[in-house]
């Protein structure tokens, strides 16, 4: 089965402070299952930041990620498409880490987020379809969750 997008690729930082373990844990909370691929780095003042990063192409993985977030977020993301989809038809979305590590998938008002980037499925490959194509995608989940979910 295909689906409007051909990956979701999610990245987020633990600073020094964080457990890798929970960082990971909101990760995965986010995504559902990955490979995460975890690279150490540094910050700009010599302080240590790992980067851990996964990417989802399975399609029924990637709609369960929309599952995972709220009626009024989706339809926040759904607003908001022309600002959250570039040129090169990605979709962009960002979640609050903090949150998510409590199992509350919602969107970022704050810098502590999980980034996440779906590339999407558009021939021709324009802005104007992919926004058509997630919109579509956007309203059919809203439509399977009822009108009080």
């Amino acid at each position: 089965m295909k689906g409007p997008f051909i990956a979701l690729h999610a990245r987020t930082f633990c600073h020094a402070t964080e457990s890798l373990d929970k960082v990971r844990l909101a990760l995965a909370s986010a995504i559902g299952e990955a490979d995460v691929k975890v690279v150490r780095s540094e910050g700009h003042h010599g302080n240590p930041i790992t980067v851990l990063e996964a990417t989802v192409k399975d399609p029924e993985g990637i709609a369960a990620f929309f599952g995972r977030m709220t009626r009024e977020d989706i339809e926040t993301v759904e607003r908001q498409l022309s600002d959250r989809v570039d040129d090169s038809c990605d979709l962009f979305v960002r979640l609050d880490k903090q949150a998510a590590y409590k199992g509350d998938i919602r969107l970022a008002t704050n810098a502590d987020v999980i980034s996440v980037r779906l590339r999407v499925r558009a021939f021709p490959s324009r802005w104007e379809i992919a926004c058509d194509v997630v919109k579509a995608f956007l309203e059919e989940k809203l439509q399977e969750r009822g009108p009080e979910d």
